[in-house]
């Protein structure tokens, strides 16, 4: 079984959301076990900063943390995606990271029956649609989760573009709406 938990944002602040998050994330790893942290998304230079302070809160949140946190790269992307046994998708810009990972086209068949995690722009990533938060149009994700996604709802300081939002009211109705603010998050499982 493969189980999604999709972040709604802001990974990074130290909150009980967060703390829960990485918990889950980590939470079916074997003793021994990897966690791959995948910063494609990002649009900027901080990838090792963002990387240092995910693990340390990954570290600190699992017991015993004897499992081995990697960085995600190009070159070695798949592979590493094969000895994982949980994946986080970080946030960032989701046409950036939909783009990259369009270079692996195995990635949703490498990914079953692990752990695989997405913030916003990750979990965007990993629905079937999406609103934006800078466009004026709905995205449509890789559909590995057959929802429709709202990440930073009521957000003060990111909330979605609100036609993205009446578009995404408007579309596929028969898929479940799913609004997750700020810090929020939810699982899902598919077999």
């Amino acid at each position: 079984m493969t189980k999604f938990i999709l972040h709604g944002g802001y990974t990074r602040e130290p909150n009980e959301l967060n703390r829960t998050f990485f918990t889950e994330l980590a939470k079916d790893v074997p003793n021994n076990g990897t966690i791959l942290l995948v910063y494609f998304a990002s649009t900027d230079d901080n990838i090792d900063t963002r990387f240092e302070e995910h693990r340390k809160m990954i570290l600190e949140n699992i017991t015993p943390n004897t499992v081995t946190v990697l960085l995600a790269n190009e070159k070695d992307f798949i592979h590493q995606v094969n000895i994982a046994d949980a994946i986080f998708l970080n946030g960032g810009n989701t046409d950036k990271l939909l783009k990259t990972l369009e270079n692996y086209p195995d990635f949703k068949n490498e990914i079953e029956g692990k752990t695989i995690a997405g913030s916003s722009a990750g979990a965007y990533t990993l629905a079937r649609y999406g609103a934006s938060h800078s466009l004026k149009e709905m995205r449509r994700g890789l559909g590995i989760v057959p929802i429709r996604l709202i990440c930073h709802f009521e957000s003060e300081t990111l909330p979605p573009s609100k036609t993205s939002v009446e578009m995404l009211i408007g579309t596929s109705p028969e898929l479940e709406l799913v609004t997750l603010k700020d810090y929020e998050w939810r699982t899902f499982h598919k077999n």
